[in-house]
C-alpha cells in the first residue's frame, strides 16, 4: 500500500482534516504533519510515495499568510513525488510554482457547484470531457487562468464561480484541485465525485 505524507495547512490546532484523511486512507497510508512542523531542515521519509496539502482558512492573496508556508513552499519545490494540493492546497502549490492569485467577487461557501471538466487528465479518467461533475466547494480566493501557462500549468476544469478547478502541471506530477473531494456529503446532498478523483490520483498518478 502508498504511504502519503499529508501536509495540514490549518491555522487552528482545534481544525481536523479528519474528513480529508479518512478519504485518503481508503488508497493510502497517511502521515499528518502540521504545516508548522515544516522547518528549512525537514526530511520526507523514503517510503513515502505521495504529499497532499490540505485546505485551510488561510488566504493565499495575504502575504502575511504566505511568509507562514515559506517552509512549506520550499519544501513543495524540491520535490519530484506526486502531490495533490487540495483548496487552499491547490493555491499554494500553484503559487509556489509561480501562478498569480486573487480573491472570489463572491466567495464560495459549502455548496456543491457544477465543475466543467475540459480535459480528461489521470485525475478525471473515468468522466467526460466537457461535461460538468457536482464537487464541493468552500473558498474565498482563486489561481488566475492567465498566469497558469508561464508556470506550465495546464487547465483541465473551470466553473461558474472559478476559472482554475483543476490543474496540473506540465512536467512533474503535480495537481491541484479548487474543490474539496473529499467532502461527498453537504446538508442533505451526496455526491461521490469528489472520492473518484482521489482514487484516479492514487491509481493513475501514484501507482505504486
Amino acid at each position: 500500500m502508498t504511504k502519503t505524507l499529508v501536509i495540514d495547512c490549518s491555522l487552528s490546532k482545534s481544525a481536523k482534516n479528519g474528513e480529508l484523511v479518512g478519504a485518503l486512507k481508503r488508497f493510502s497510508e497517511c502521515i499528518t504533519v502540521p504545516f508548522s512542523a515544516i522547518r528549512a531542515d525537514y526530511r520526507i521519509e523514503m517510503d513515502v510515495d505521495a504529499v497532499v496539502l490540505s485546505g485551510s482558512a488561510a488566504r493565499i492573496v495575504k502575504p502575511s499568510h504566505r511568509d507562514m508556508f515559506t517552509a512549506t513552499i520550499d519544501l513543495i519545490n524540491c520535490l519530484d513525488l506526486p502531490i495533490l494540493g487540495i483548496c487552499y492546497g491547490h493555491q499554494l502549490l500553484c503559487w509556489s510554482l509561480g501562478c498569480s492569485v486573487a480573491s472570489l467577487a463572491r466567495p464560495v461557501i459549502d455548496r456543491f457547484e457544477e465543475v466543467h471538466v475540459l480535459e480528461v487528465d489521470e485525475i478525471f479518467a473515468g468522466f467526460e470531457e466537457r461535461k460538468t461533475i457536482p464537487l464541493a466547494q468552500s473558498h474565498y480566493d482563486y489561481v488566475e487562468r492567465g498566469s497558469l501557462a508561464p508556470a506550465d500549468c495546464i487547465l483541465l476544469a473551470n466553473s461558474p464561480s472559478c476559472e482554475v478547478e483543476a490543474v496540473r502541471h506540465k512536467y512533474s506530477p503535480f495537481y491541484g484541485v479548487q474543490f474539496h473531494p473529499e467532502r461527498i456529503k453537504l446538508k442533505d446532498r451526496t455526491c461521490l465525485e469528489g472520492h473518484k478523483v482521489i482514487e484516479n490520483f492514487y491509481n493513475n498518478v501514484v501507482k505504486r
